[in-house]
């Protein structure tokens, strides 16, 4: 079985460094693969994800190391993944934040079933390919597990040991190794992807990163203090500022109402509403303002498509962020688009989001 799912090659930005570290000769692989010799996975290339895997497989062989796709994991850099990456950061919660992730998930590849449930106290996230081999997928699997494993513990502070993992392929080296790079109990071998088992009561607990923007240097912060309580809201522009970190997470998850983020700031919609209402504003003219600001930015970018702009500022269907651009600028987005990057300069160097 061949995976012809796309996949933005940024999802393995951390293959040069690597190959480097260890000695091993990226062009041949990449050659191999099917792929430029000289790739950098710098830009905004896609290739097939049966490409991926091959790539992945050879670069195991040639180290000599079958867990390698877990070493690549802790290298990897999230602010490198775009939206995905940076929705996975941005909720309020763990439950947000997994739900963002399969809302942006299609920005960095196709082909992927994200799944979130819990039953009877607890939560089971599965992640599947698929079109894809299990044994040839298998590198690229173990990084996606290690890469999980880390942002658990990043944005909830779950440790691994208290996570249990499956893996659909057979393990290619003693349990031991697995245990010591991951920390968590794996088995191997399970029908379907993904999973991570965990106690449910961990989907609701604050995020340990939320406002955080540091992760694009620093994927695993150590800082893990979180926001000070109740008394941040007592000042307007606190209320405002906070407001607007959190449209960030709420829209990226598809669940940016009313109701729930009042529920996050501690407060009762009526509350909210009647705070913003003595600022001559609302929840309602926040959300649009907030949008529009995002949207300039995110179509700077023109490795982002604008249907992806628009589902990562909580619109439902392209037409609905293609009206309210209308409104705001008086064009669609994509002329907005192919006007600024007419006015701008040609120097040569990406205009980026950096998160």
């Amino acid at each position: 079985m061949w995976d012809r799912s796309l996949v933005r090659l940024a999802l393995v930005h951390m293959l040069p460094g690597a190959a480097n570290r260890i000695g091993v000769p990226l062009a041949p692989l990449l050659t191999r693969a099917g792929l430029p010799a000289d790739e950098t996975f710098a830009g905004d290339g896609v290739a097939s994800r049966a490409q991926i895997c091959a790539l992945l497989q050879g670069l195991a062989e040639r180290a000599g190391n079958p867990t390698i796709g877990l070493d690549l994991a802790a290298a990897a850099d999230p602010g490198q993944l775009g939206l995905a990456g940076h929705a996975l950061f941005a909720g309020r919660t763990l439950r947000e934040c997994l739900v963002a992730l399969a809302r942006q998930m299609p920005a960095l590849q196709g082909g992927v079933a994200l799944r979130l449930d819990a039953t009877g106290g607890v939560a089971r996230w599965s992640h599947h390919f698929a079109d894809s081999d299990a044994e040839h997928a298998r590198v690229l699997n173990e990084g996606v597990l290690g890469f999980m494993v880390g942002a658990f513990k990043a944005i909830a502070g779950v440790e691994p040991q208290q996570l249990s993992a499956s893996m659909p392929h057979r393990a290619r080296a003693p349990a031991r190794i697995y245990e010591d790079k991951l920390g968590t109990c794996t088995t191997f071998g399970t029908s379907g992807g993904i999973t991570l088992t965990f106690d449910a009561k961990w989907l609701d607990r604050p995020s340990l990163l939320f406002g955080d923007t540091r992760f694009g240097n620093n994927p695993w912060p150590r800082d893990m203090s979180g926001l000070a309580p109740g008394v941040a809201w007592l000042d307007d522009d606190a209320l405002v500022a906070a407001l607007f970190r959190m449209f960030e997470g709420a829209a990226l998850s598809g669940s940016l109402y009313l109701v729930d983020t009042a529920r996050s700031l501690g407060l009762s919609p009526r509350t909210l509403q009647r705070r913003l209402a003595g600022l001559g504003t609302s929840f309602e003219a926040e959300v649009d303002a907030w949008r529009h600001q995002r949207a300039r930015i995110f179509l700077l970018d023109a490795s982002i498509p604008v249907a992806s702009v628009g589902r990562a500022l909580g619109y439902r269907h392209p037409a609905h962020f293609v009206r309210a651009f209308r409104r705001w600028e008086g064009q669609t987005p994509l002329a907005y688009r192919t006007m600024e990057a007419a006015s701008r300069p040609a120097t040569g160097q990406s205009h980026g989001i950096k998160w």
